[in-house]
């Protein structure tokens, strides 16, 4: 890219900009932070919401808000996120629906950032 002698700078910023939105495109992750840093409020598309949605980072918000970004997924969406952010065993899961889950998902969460809080001062 940086050899092409022809091209202006405005020409290098389009590809620069086109490299970066195919990336955000395929990195729900990477989309959210950066949204986050420019200071935008993400919204949580179906498919994505499980990689992307942060309990910590919800917990630390409005109940009302954590609820509703994980009270509508499905079960075993629910049990990744759980299980990705080392907030549950499979033993903790085993038998509760995904109400019970989300609600020990905000539970163990908020705990979390209180002791991360606590540790700080």
């Amino acid at each position: 890219m940086g050899e092409d002698q022809g091209l202006n700078p405005i020409e290098y910023l389009d590809r620069f900009f086109d490299e970066l939105r195919a990336e955000v495109r395929s990195n729900p992750k990477l989309a959210a932070r950066l949204v986050k840093a420019l200071g935008g409020n993400v919204v949580f598309e179906s498919d994505t919401k499980a990689e992307v949605a942060n309990p910590y980072a919800l917990a630390a918000g409005p109940k009302a808000t954590f609820m509703s970004v994980f009270g509508a997924m499905k079960l075993g969406e629910i049990k990744k996120v759980l299980k990705e952010n080392n907030l549950a065993t499979r033993i903790d899961m085993n038998g509760k629906s995904a109400d019970q889950l989300v609600e020990m998902m905000y539970t163990r969460a908020a705990m979390k950032v209180q002791e991360r809080k606590s540790s700080i001062f």
